[in-house]
């Protein structure tokens, strides 16, 4: 009896040591989360491209440590990883709800540069122009709206709207334009009026003769094969009538007229090529010009380079 009361009270100690060896155990494997240690990993994340584990990380951040002076950044910086990874629309939610909360006004002006490039990409182009038009309206400093003006320029110039472009380029300051080389861009702009052209009409009008549109436009294989269609289809049809062949000759008139109707379409549709590749050959001769260093989104972003827009619209 007297045994099993020791027994019990042995088997009692061990119990204890071992509770409190396991809760020592835990101790030491519990992760204690650090301000510093948490920003640096989720900044590494998003620069080695892993965008998903950055946005975990920098959300991580902001929750454990919402009064960290970084936490602003970091609301940031999740809206950059969304922009990386191809979701514009989700970059620019992100960032038009940096600008609604006011972080700051130098944060806030980078976020004003990201979320118009998030609509540029998104193929909203009219929404990214008024983007750039109200922070000029309430830029802090001529600096930013000089940069704004800049980029707004660019894309005017995506949409072939070269007179505004060339207006909203007037508007920036002497220092900025000595600067960035603005008056060479300026005089490269001017020049579009030499951008050679096809008129759209002529060439319907002069494919009444079949292939003579597609010959205007400079498509001498399409002007060619056009014509022989056509011109069989035609003589087919004529000798079907000769030899009494209505039914056939019916069909190959119908057929035939399908076939005009296309040569007149595919000239029309040719000048619009022609005068696309023109315009797009004119604004990538303008990227020369291009600064990649200008826009604050560039140097703020933690790319370390511009993000350049460029785009092309068919007709």
């Amino acid at each position: 009896m007297k045994f099993g009361k020791n027994a019990n009270l042995f088997l009692l100690i061990v119990a204890i040591v071992s509770a409190c060896l396991s809760a020592g155990a835990l101790a030491a494997e519990t992760i204690i989360l650090d301000a510093d240690n948490q920003y640096t990993y989720a900044t590494a994340r998003l620069e080695a491209g892993a965008f998903d584990e950055a946005i975990a990380e920098f959300n991580r951040f902001i929750h454990f440590f919402p009064d960290d002076a970084r936490a602003p950044r970091a609301r940031y910086l999740t809206g950059m990883a969304h922009f990386k990874a191809g979701r514009y629309e989700d970059a620019a939610a992100v960032f038009a709800a940096f600008i609604q909360n006011d972080y700051g006004p130098e944060l806030t002006v980078d976020a004003f540069f990201m979320l118009s490039e998030s609509h540029a990409r998104q193929g909203v182009v009219e929404q990214a122009i008024m983007d750039l038009h109200y922070l000029i309206s309430i830029a802090p400093r001529k600096e930013v709206a000089d940069k704004a003006r800049y980029e707004l320029s660019w894309l005017h110039m995506t949409m072939g709207q070269w007179s505004r472009a060339e207006s909203v380029l007037g508007g920036i300051d002497a220092e900025f334009r000595k600067r960035y080389g603005i008056d060479d861009l300026s005089a490269a702009l001017s020049q579009r009026d030499r951008i050679r052209i096809k008129s759209p009409v002529t060439a319907g009008v002069l494919s009444i003769f079949p292939g003579a549109g597609q010959m205007y436009c400079g498509r001498y294989q399409d002007a060619l094969v056009a014509f022989l269609i056509n011109a069989g289809l035609i003589l087919s049809g004529w000798e079907a009538f000769d030899n009494e062949l209505y039914a056939l000759g019916g069909v190959i008139g119908l057929v035939e007229l399908g076939f005009y109707g296309g040569n007149i379409y595919g000239a029309v549709s040719s000048a619009h090529k022609y005068n696309r590749d023109r315009v797009n050959a004119f604004r990538q001769d303008l990227n020369r010009y291009r600064e990649k260093d200008f826009s604050p989104a560039a140097g703020n972003a933690g790319s370390g380079a511009a993000l350049a827009l460029c785009f092309s619209f068919d007709f």
